[in-house]
């Protein structure tokens, strides 16, 4: 056999076919813009594992029709180099094809979000040769399994048949092999970049000046260390709005709003940032206040100046926000390794409250909760449903949920006939409102308002997408989705988690940015009194120049 022939017959027909497959699919659009860099790794990582799959279901035909004689009888030769080679073409056309037919398809994504679009050649081949390198090493890695997978077959082999040795390798050294990464390289990982980010976080170089309020966290009253806070701690205590701005708006008497915030570093445990909390809002006469605003952070500990406000405005200053930091990390690391600590955080923080606000005699402050990201994840664990949600709480606002956030899931569970995944209709469609854009809240009222953008990454990635289309993809898309956007297994898994990591880096209003919609929900919640659309439109003019 010539070496030709060699290389012709070495590969899997059946991971070919795939492997082209979803080379294809990976080209298609998706929520957001992709990079050339990103588009390399959906589109590497798609090969390979269309390849690995179909390599693993022709060897376990090979293995079943030698144990049981099932399966189609072997081609001659001959006739199998034919269909080799037909296959061979008709996957380079197909490549061929889906790359000249993606330039068109993203054409619609990126003029929606006002994305420079780079070279034909720059972006297609730049990608084409990064996903080359990436499968080449995926396939490397996938080399030297069966080589594990071989050798731990062979000792199986002499005490057990053939076909049982092979089973128990490729389970043996499946569980070898993810318990390894688990141990020694996920967690030892996830450490060493919580190690780094605390670091990072509780440095006092470049850090913002303490604040002069006595109603600050950190400030002249506070029993918190301001090295302790943290980073983002620190800007939302040094930031926010004063009497004067908060009287350009005023319909009655303003006061100073109350900012409490203990950081990660504050305390070991949940247990004993809620009582500095508790104590912090004690001091400052939290629970005297016509308002209070549980926060529940993003990842790093992060609050949107955009969430908390419109409430200080609405009440005229009257109104106290308190918060905890769970993490230090980046909310993608801290949604993989601190999600339960999100949860515990809110539980305990708003249960803390509750029953000091429930002790008060005479006048108690309303309660309101909100977050955003795995913040809003995380404050949902505070409830045990919907109902408990709108029995506890005055209002709340939940901004861009990602799927683990269960008040969520609950309600496209129990939705109305009829009524989408991306706004599901709950009841009377009024006491918990979905809004997908700035319109959608306009003439609302609420209880709880939960802003999913259709084209935030964030909220629509889960792990069912491998397998399953979702119902936001099976039903009429919306208008700010590709209507060329359709679901495949594997490829559109890929193409949204890739686009969480750029759901950032758009215009507001676009992916994972919201913009002052907020403002919108809480008007909905609120309905504050002498406020009216006029009003309202200049306070988002004057949010609008708060930097995120």
């Amino acid at each position: 056999m010539t070496r030709w022939e060699r290389l012709l017959h070495r590969p899997s027909l059946l991971g070919m076919v795939l492997a082209a497959w979803l080379f294809a699919e990976s080209l298609a659009p998706s929520l957001l813009a992709r990079s050339w860099l990103f588009q390399g790794v959906v589109t590497g990582a798609s090969v390979a594992l269309g390849y690995g799959i179909g390599l693993g279901l022709t060897r376990l035909g090979k293995l079943l029709r030698a144990r049981f004689g099932w399966g189609l009888q072997p081609l001659t030769p001959s006739s199998d180099q034919t269909l080799r080679i037909i296959l061979f073409v008709l996957v380079a056309v197909l490549c061929l094809w889906a790359v000249v037919g993606a330039v068109p398809e993203h054409r619609w994504t990126w003029d929606r979000l006002g994305y420079e679009r780079s070279s034909f050649w720059f972006v297609y081949f730049g990608s084409l040769l990064l996903a080359l390198v990436l499968a080449l090493v995926l396939f490397g890695l996938g080399r030297l399994l069966k080589i594990m997978w071989v050798r731990t077959t062979h000792v199986g082999a002499r005490m057990l048949p053939a076909w049982i040795a092979g089973a128990l390798a490729l389970v043996l050294v499946g569980w070898v092999v993810l318990a390894s990464l688990n141990t020694f390289v996920f967690q030892r990982t996830i450490d060493g970049i919580n190690d780094t980010f605390a670091r990072g976080d509780l440095s006092l170089e470049n850090a913002p000046p303490l604040p002069t309020s006595a109603l600050r966290s950190g400030g002249p009253a506070s029993m918190m260390a301001w090295d302790e806070i943290g980073l983002q701690g620190r800007h939302f205590l040094s930031g926010g709005v004063g009497t004067e701005q908060l009287a350009d708006f005023a319909t009655g008497e303003v006061t100073e709003p109350i900012r409490v915030y203990a950081g990660r570093a504050s305390a070991e445990t949940v247990t004993e940032r809620v009582d500095l909390v508790m104590d912090e809002m004690e001091r400052f006469g939290a629970f005297d206040r016509e308002g209070l605003l549980v926060m529940i952070p993003t990842g790093t500990g992060w609050i949107n100046e955009q969430i908390v406000q419109p409430l200080e405005y609405f009440y005229g200053g009257d109104i106290a926000t308190v918060s905890m930091q769970y993490s230090h990390l980046p909310s993608p690391l801290a949604f993989v390794a601190e999600s339960e600590a999100a949860g515990e955080t809110a539980a305990a923080l708003l249960e803390a409250v509750e029953e000091r606000v429930a002790a008060l005699e005479g006048d108690r402050p309303t309660i309101y909760m909100a977050g955003e990201s795995l913040g809003s994840s995380g404050g949902s664990q505070a409830f045990d449903s919907l109902e408990d949600s709108r029995e506890r709480v005055a209002g709340a606002v939940w901004v861009g949920s990602p799927e683990t956030m269960h008040l969520r899931r609950e309600a496209e569970r129990t939705r109305a006939p009829g009524s989408l995944q991306i706004r599901p209709i709950v009841g009377d469609g009024k006491t918990f409102l979905f809004a997908n854009r700035q319109s959608d809240m306009e003439g609302a009222t609420a209880h709880s308002v939960f802003l999913q953008q259709a084209d935030d990454p964030i909220v629509w990635w889960d792990w069912d997408l491998l397998v399953t289309e979702p119902d936001w993809l099976e039903e009429p898309l919306d208008a700010a989705v590709n209507p060329a956007m359709d679901w495949t297994p594997v490829a559109t898994f890929l193409q949204v988690a890739v686009d969480m990591a750029v759901g950032n880096d758009f215009d507001q209003d676009h992916g994972h940015l919201y913009g002052t919609q907020p403002l919108s929900a809480w008007y909905a919640v609120v309905q504050p009194e002498g406020w009216d659309a006029e009003r309202l439109e200049s306070l988002r003019q004057r949010l609008e120049e708060v930097e995120r």
